[in-house]
């Protein structure tokens, strides 16, 4: 996955961590290489979490609590949260707000990883 706007951390994720997160195949296999990330796609500010915050905010945020199933692995450094929601036949991967959201509030941007970021590149 190229994110040359980003700055990646420069180790992946404790293997055992991984192990314990309900993760996409994709996720996975970034934070394996890369334990998070910040920086821009496009004009968009992106925040990848950590796993270990992942595995934390899965806890903390109310819209996790919200949308039964959703996982959250980042955020615009703002209000908006990116994650993956499993039960969707089709895009699965997209955003939603972290304040007081709902399941009917899941915007859908792709199928992959790869897909969320390039339709945040593309200004979606």
């Amino acid at each position: 996955m190229d994110l040359p706007g980003m700055k990646l951390a420069p180790k992946g994720a404790p293997k055992e961590l991984l192990a314990k997160l309900p993760l996409p195949a994709d996720v996975r296999e970034f934070l394996a290489a890369h334990d998070g990330g910040r920086g821009k796609v496009g004009k968009r500010p992106l925040v990848l979490w950590t796993a270990e915050q992942i595995a934390a905010e899965a806890e903390d945020q109310e819209v996790s609590r919200a949308v039964p199933g959703l996982l959250l692995f980042g955020t615009d450094g703002g209000a908006e949260g990116y994650g993956y929601l499993p039960r969707l036949q089709r895009g699965r991967y997209g955003r939603i707000s972290l304040m007081a959201a709902g399941p009917h509030e899941f915007e859908s941007l792709g199928d992959s990883l790869q897909e969320l970021i390039d339709a945040l590149t593309q200004g979606r």
